[in-house]
């Protein structure tokens, strides 16, 4: 981890890693839980060195997310809390989808959607909230809409034949369960 937060300038449109993300919402959840984020409680928080912590805070200062003087607290940008805000919603949708259409239990579910939300691109991140609004309220009224966006995703690629396949052994992976 420690050449990841080197300081650098950095240009503002630079794409973020899932780390980096994963950063921005310890600190977006810390000060909506303790209304502050020391650099030791991102430590604790995130399960790092408080050195590992420090040069994680240094990148999100270089890259204009967050504002921090030494021995103060980090306190998010306006672009940062844009993106901490983006990310909390964007882990709230998955962690929704697999409690009400998979029906995975909420802890599982939290655990899942807290894996999957920061490597998630743009484009991935769209695709989501339309499928997302589609399936969250599902009516029958909705199969429409439901199939003409899945129409709409497999217009540019051709399902495979595994993907066929692979739907012939459900029953199958379901019997080693």
């Amino acid at each position: 981890m420690g050449n990841e937060f080197k300081e650098q300038k950095v240009e503002k449109h630079e794409k973020l890693t899932p780390t980096v993300m994963s950063y921005i919402s310890t600190i977006y959840n810390l000060i909506e839980k303790e209304g502050v984020a020391r650099i030791s409680d991102i430590a604790r928080a995130k399960g790092v060195s408080y050195a590992s912590a420090t040069n994680a805070v240094k990148k999100l200062v270089s890259l204009g997310l967050v504002d921090h003087k030494r021995y103060g607290f980090a306190k998010l940008t306006p672009r940062g809390l844009r993106i901490a805000q983006m990310l909390k919603s964007g882990e709230s949708r998955i962690k929704y989808f697999f409690m009400y259409v998979v029906g995975i239990p909420e802890k599982k579910a939290e655990q899942i959607a807290s894996l999957m939300v920061y490597d998630l691109d743009a484009d991935t991140r769209r695709k989501l909230r339309k499928f997302y609004s589609i399936l969250i309220d599902f009516t029958k009224d909705k199969a429409e809409e439901l199939e003409r966006f899945i129409q709409e995703q497999r217009k540019n690629t051709e399902l495979p034949e595994e993907a066929y396949r692979l739907k012939g052994k459900i029953k199958e992976d379901e019997d080693y369960e």
